[in-house]
């Protein structure tokens, strides 16, 4: 590493000479090309002279066609070194960016396994803390992953911050439980999908009112039962299973 650092050091491991270029004409050239445009410029063309003052241009514009092509021949010639050079030197950066790439891909996966690391001591804290709150397993299956952010995983925030999240978090939601609980069954399952104590009681809300609605548009004798599911995937199954055998069922 020290041998690198001495070569990004180095000064003049690069060295490149300006071109001369000889153009001792110049001169002669450019004031024979004004001289034609100023006599273009304020020539009347006629008859008489139109034929001759086209040959004359012609003829400068030969010379301008030449020296182009010289510019051109020189200019290729002038950058073939510069072309290789440049060729060298993307070389040179396409590897280092590839060990650049390569570096930034290992600290991605260290820290992912960093994140994973921590996320499993936390989870382990989890378990020893809900499992005093069976209400919460039970009624909430995936409230770690609802709690759970991604700031909880960051190496700037201590286990001792996470814990305390955790804590507060949970005795919220064992709080909101036993209000939802203590307003009807059918309140708590609700709040184990919103996750939120006045969404559910909305929720439960709403769904009583379509329930009654309903209940006027089914006759008395017909059986009819209330399921409430939960979780995307289930959702999904159980509506499809419905359409399957073409049962009659409400969403709410």
């Amino acid at each position: 590493m020290n041998e690198l650092l001495e070569i990004v050091e180095k000064q003049n491991d690069i060295t490149y000479e300006i071109p001369n270029v000889n153009f001792p004409a110049y001169e002669e050239y450019k004031d024979k090309a004004q001289t034609i445009a100023d006599y273009i410029g304020s020539m009347e063309v006629d008859a008489d002279n139109i034929k001759e003052t086209k040959q004359t241009l012609a003829k400068a514009r030969k010379l301008t066609d030449r020296l182009n092509r010289v510019r051109i021949d020189m200019k290729k010639e002038l950058l073939r070194n510069y072309t290789v050079f440049e060729g060298q030197v993307k070389e040179i950066i396409n590897i280092v960016d590839r060990a650049d790439s390569e570096l930034r891909t290992k600290v991605f996966e260290l820290e992912e396994a960093e994140r994973e690391q921590k996320q499993a001591v936390i989870y382990d804290i989890w378990k020893r803390r809900v499992e005093q709150y069976p209400i919460i397993e039970t009624t909430m299956p995936d409230a770690f992953e609802r709690w759970l952010s991604p700031k909880h995983l960051n190496k700037t925030t201590t286990i001792k911050a996470v814990e305390k999240d955790m804590t507060e978090w949970i005795q919220k939601t064992y709080n909101d439980m036993q209000t939802a609980l203590g307003l009807g069954k059918e309140y708590l399952v609700m709040y184990g999908w919103k996750g939120d104590l006045a969404e559910a009681i909305e929720a439960v809300k709403s769904q009583k009112e379509v329930s009654e609605a309903v209940d006027s548009l089914i006759d008395e004798d017909e059986v009819k039962e209330t399921f409430i599911v939960y979780g995307k995937k289930d959702i999904e199954l159980t509506t499809m299973l419905l359409n399957d055998h073409n049962i009659n069922y409400i969403i709410f």
